[in-house]
């Protein structure tokens, strides 16, 4: 199951790009909605309404829907997405996890983005968090630990893990100086990230185009103010050294064995000794 319900913030409007693609591109169909007058606080989040000259003339209702979506090899998934719950939270996760667990489905993967002091000019970075550590256990971690104001999917996260279900997050890093306008780079990195984790043939390249323009349109804002190029400068710098960092964490931690790799080898270590095999100097151990 793929989960883009809003968050914090959609920085660079990208769970909104994600639902767009997917929706436009693969066959999709409605499963259910969850009732949004339950979960939703209208005064909060206000939704629209036209008004058109003497009379209102529709309303978009806000929705929580869960959808059944086909890739492009014939694989079916579910994709839960609408706005983030501000009220009972608890049951709204409950009812997820309820509704995984009919449905049988083996991994949910979250997929969000947040504001970062990242630089347009560098790949877009995505960090992951999971329900059980070894589901990113290949990856060094990137913050402490610490407390923070929660969010639906934070606790949807905790309550799928302790009831035994794997669920994935992926956040996408987007240039905090244009976290307010589209960028499609960080969707587009948020959906190469879900294929490679999920092994779902999705439209990655569905935002070339779009990355392409919004690249060069920023470029062009940069070039033109000095004090913008420092801070792209800085920011580009302050990247380069965590991607090093972060690279050489990696690497230190896929040379250390795991567990299971150091339980074998000491398994095989008593094993030699019962075996009385010689030892260097062509004496029985024992």
């Amino acid at each position: 199951m793929v989960v883009t319900l809003g968050s914090y913030v959609d920085a660079g409007h990208t769970q909104r790009q994600l639902d767009r693609l997917l929706l436009e591109q693969l066959p999709n169909r409605v499963l259910g909605r969850f009732d949004a007058d339950q979960v939703l606080d209208y005064a909060g989040r206000r939704p629209q309404i036209t008004f058109d000259r003497d009379h209102f003339s529709a309303y978009e209702a806000p929705e929580i829907t869960l959808r059944l979506l086909t890739d492009h090899d014939g694989t079916d998934f579910l994709l839960l997405n609408g706005p983030e719950p501000a009220l009972q939270w608890e049951r709204m996760a409950a009812s997820v996890r309820h509704v995984a667990e009919q449905l049988g489905v083996e991994r949910t993967v979250l997929l969000q983005s947040m504001p970062a002091p990242a630089p347009h000019t560098r790949p877009v970075a995505v960090t992951r968090y999971a329900s059980d550590p070894e589901l990113v256990a290949d990856e060094a971690p990137v913050l402490g630990t610490f407390q923070l104001s929660a969010s639906f999917t934070g606790l949807l996260t905790l309550r799928l893990g302790e009831a035994g279900q794997r669920a994935l997050g992926l956040v996408a890093h987007v240039p905090h100086y244009i976290a307010d306008n589209d960028y499609p780079a960080a969707a587009a990195a948020l959906m190469g990230a879900l294929r490679d984790v999920a092994k779902l043939a999705v439209p990655v390249d569905g935002f070339d185009l779009a990355a392409g323009i919004v690249r060069a349109q920023i470029d062009n804002q940069v070039a033109a103010s000095e004090e913008l190029v420092e801070m792209v400068g800085a920011l580009e710098r302050g990247y380069d050294a965590f991607a090093e960092e972060r690279h050489l964490r990696n690497v230190e931690n896929s040379q250390l064995p795991s567990a299971d790799e150091i339980g074998h080898q000491f398994e095989q270590f008593l094993a030699d000794l019962g075996d009385g095999r010689p030892d260097e100097d062509g004496e029985s151990a024992g």
